[in-house]
Order: C-alpha cells, then structure tokens, then sequence
C-alpha cells in the first residue's frame, strides 16, 4: 500500500516486473530446464510454460477473447522454439501494448469475478514477482523482491484472491510469517512459500 500517494499505475509496476523476469530467464541455462523449483511439483521448464500461459491468459482477457484459465496450468510441453526469454518478453510487450490502449476501468471478466482490468493486471502481476523467486532461487540467482513491489503484491492479496488462489491451487498453504518481517518474507509465507 503507498502511504498518502496515489495508486500504482498498474501498467508501469507490470512493465517493471516484467522486465526483471525476463532478465532472469536470460540467466537460465538449458542444463537447468529439469531443475525441482519451489513450486514443488513444477520443474524450471514448466514453471516458465506457466509464466508465459498466464500473461497469455491475461492478454486475452483484456481484449475480449474467451480462453479456459485451466490453460495456465498446461505446463508439460516444450520451452516455446523463440526461447523462454524471447517468448516471455512478446507476451508482455503484447500485454503492455493492449493495456496502453485501452481504459484501466474496464470491466473484464476474470476467474476471480468482474472487475476493472487494471486491478487485474495486477493478479498476472504479482503471479510473475513470486514465480521470478521460484525460479531465481532454483537456478542460484538473486531471488530479492523489491520491497515496494512485495508491498503492491500484499495490498493485491486480499482475503478473497488468497481463498480463491488456494482453491485453484495456485498458492501452497500459509507459511506463518511474524507480521513484523520484511514485505518480501510475507509474501512469501502467505503465498505458501518459506523465505
């Protein structure tokens, strides 16, 4: 939550994230595709086949298309022939270019019910921070959370998005956190994570 300033502008924090993400998959070596992740049941490889799926999922929802959101979780083929950055950097490119030119008010249509499209980029959003420290992690990277973007994940996650994650089996089970820990560890442990 930003102390007496305006929202994030959702399209700005997206980009960032974005960026970062794709920077890590540029880090990652073939030899690493097989590599056990903390998704527990995702190797590296199909931990990047969700990346793209869901920004891919994302683009459809805000420009209208119908697309199953169990879509986003068909990781098992194979790393797209352009390369997992290359492919991740499109998407969200193509994400960025649509949100730029559409109204953030919008009402989309999304797994989590109706609501404005700029408060669901921010869902996609924060699924790319928490799985850049999946995959960070699993291929001995920096996996730091920028502590203001950990900060924008938490004021997302509300009550009904973490219930609603956990029914999808999206999130692990609450890893408890002390409430006085960093924003990046209480990410972390509410997304079923130990930091």
């Amino acid at each position: 939550m930003t102390h007496g300033s305006a929202r994030p502008n959702p399209i700005e924090v997206y980009q960032g994230v974005a960026q970062s993400i794709v920077s890590t998959l540029g880090n990652v070596n073939v030899s690493q595709l097989s590599a056990s992740t903390p998704c527990v049941e995702w190797t590296v490889q199909k931990l990047i086949n969700h990346n793209i799926n869901v920004q891919t999922f994302l683009h459809a929802t805000l420009t209208g298309q119908t697309m199953d959101p169990g879509s986003m979780f068909q990781v098992d083929g194979p790393i797209p022939q352009e390369g997992a950055e290359a492919a991740l950097k499109s998407i969200t490119d193509t994400v960025i270019s649509a949100a730029q030119g559409m109204d953030l008010s919008t009402v989309v249509t999304t797994p989590f019910g109706e609501m404005p499209a700029g408060h669901f980029i921010m869902m996609p959003m924060m699924d790319m921070v928490i799985h850049r420290w999946d995959l960070a992690s699993a291929t001995n990277q920096d996996n730091a959370i920028d502590s203001s973007i950990a900060e924008i994940c938490l004021g997302v996650l509300g009550p009904e998005v973490v219930e609603g994650g956990r029914s999808m089996g999206a999130f692990g089970p609450e890893v408890v956190i002390p409430s006085t820990a960093s924003a990046h560890n209480r990410l972390l442990g509410l997304l079923g994570r130990t930091p």
